[in-house]
């Protein structure tokens, strides 16, 4: 009995001092805790920090066996008490490790378009030999000479008998060189025709007589030529008629012969031609319906004259006279037809049975004229050729009909062609950045052809087939 009361004594004590004993096992608890805490912090620091040593050490043990340029995954054994830690920093540590860069130098690096100074010193050479061997403009066969002209030429023209070449363009005066002493003497004899505030957009030669339009007046003009200065003026020349075009807008040609009993006068963009007799008196007016008109020409003894546009069809004009000479009417006679594009330039053959035309497709086309077009016979295209200098806006037939002249205003080239096929026999290429050229005339002993433009300059070429 006494070792039962014993028994439920302890049991009791244990029961109300229950406490003493679970604090003890608590703080045992939390000391084994701290002490595992404190092995695994500098366990997984050690990892972190000593890897890329490790890795390295690995790296340069396997460089010899296997030497990859890629990077090789290294293992480290760490023991611990928990793998999966161990596990999961060492692939953290695989993950955050940078691949190495190869290491580069100066000389290495280069850029894509770099190029050495002697390669730059040899280019350089080549280039300005390639200049060197370039001709100037002066050095080309067909250059005879060149002069100043004032200002910006519009349009240049030769007296019928040589004895003169005058143009005319944003200076408010027409100019008159003696063409003779143009070329053979060093100091050229000229003359002015003035005209007080205003200047001519072109210009056109009769019997010792020369015409001219004025832009900002709007005026069709004559002077009379004189052989010797007035004794009373002291001038070359004396004015003759003033009259208004009434038009509305810039006039593209002006068309007159010394054979011719009228005057001719084109205007653009209201498609509107007006002829005149030797007077200035108004004789007929006439609207082609073209949309757009680039020129006119006529032919020497003025029977036919011509009207480019912006249609694919030339109209032919002829000139009806009366019993005493004077003009009747004037009436659409022939056609040019078979073009796909406007026509910008045409001119007539001195005799007046042929005709060139140039297109805006590059074409060139010859024609006969002498046919019985009463009988409605059409013109007979006697050959069709692509420019071989691309689009040309001015073309003219030589006097002697052995040739023509085109000129690509885009380029700045002039070509001269052989009348008999086509055939391009030379050409003169002023190059894109010089200033576009406005017109040409031939001389007429078809000896030189003259062009002047932008630059305010008047060339003189020779003829290649009579050099």
């Amino acid at each position: 009995m006494e070792l039962n009361e014993i028994i439920k004594f302890v049991q009791l004590k244990i029961e109300n001092n229950v406490y003493l004993i679970v604090i003890p096992i608590v703080l045992l608890i939390a000391t084994v805790s701290f002490i595992i805490s404190s092995f695994k912090k500098p366990s997984t620091t050690n990892a972190t920090a000593t890897s890329p040593t490790l890795s390295s050490l690995s790296n340069k043990k396997n460089k010899k066996k296997n030497p990859s340029p890629t990077l090789q995954s290294t293992t480290t054994t760490i023991t611990t008490n928990n793998n999966n830690t161990v596990k999961s920093n060492q692939q953290k540590q695989h993950i955050d490790t940078p691949i190495p860069s190869p290491p580069t130098t100066i000389n290495s690096i280069s850029p894509p378009n770099s190029i050495s100074i002697s390669q730059q010193q040899q280019q350089q050479h080549q280039h300005q030999h390639q200049q060197h061997q370039q001709p100037t403009i002066q050095e080309h066969k067909l250059f005879f000479k060149v002069f100043r002209g004032g200002d910006v030429i519009d349009c240049i023209k030769f007296s019928e008998d040589g004895k003169y070449l005058s143009f005319c363009g944003t200076e408010r005066s027409i100019r008159m060189y003696l063409f003779d002493t143009l070329i053979n003497s060093k100091v050229p004899q000229s003359f002015n025709l003035q005209l007080p505030f205003d200047n001519a957009t072109c210009i056109s030669w009769g019997n010792k007589t020369l015409y001219a339009t004025l832009n900002e007046s709007q005026k069709l003009v004559s002077y009379n030529i004189l052989d010797q200065k007035s004794l009373q003026t002291g001038k070359s020349y004396e004015e003759g008629f003033s009259v208004n075009l009434e038009i509305k807008s810039k006039i593209k040609s002006i068309c007159s012969s010394s054979q011719s009993p009228y005057i001719l006068t084109c205007s653009g963009d209201d498609t509107i031609i007006k002829i005149f007799n030797l007077k200035g008196q108004i004789i007929q007016t006439i609207n082609n319906g073209q949309i757009k008109n680039y020129m006119a020409s006529m032919t020497q003894c003025g029977r036919f004259f011509a009207i480019a546009s912006f249609s694919s069809e030339v109209k032919i004009y002829e000139c009806i006279k009366k019993k005493d000479g004077t003009v009747n009417e004037c009436k659409r006679v022939m056609s040019l037809t078979g073009y796909k594009t406007s026509i910008y330039s045409i001119d007539f053959s001195k005799d007046g049975m042929k005709i060139i035309t140039s297109s805006k497709d590059g074409s060139i086309k010859f024609w006969n004229l002498n046919i019985n077009y009463k009988l409605e016979v059409d013109p007979e295209c006697i050959y069709s050729i692509t420019s071989e200098i691309g689009v040309v806006e001015i073309i003219a037939i030589s006097p002697d009909c052995s040739l023509f002249a085109g000129v690509n205003q885009t380029t700045n080239t002039i070509g001269f062609f052989n009348i008999s096929n086509g055939n391009l026999i030379d050409s003169i290429s002023l190059g894109t950045n010089h200033a576009k050229i406005n017109s040409i005339a031939w001389s007429p002993d078809s000896k030189y052809l003259i062009s002047g433009g932008n630059d305010k300059l008047l060339y003189i070429w020779s003829n290649p087939k009579k050099l």
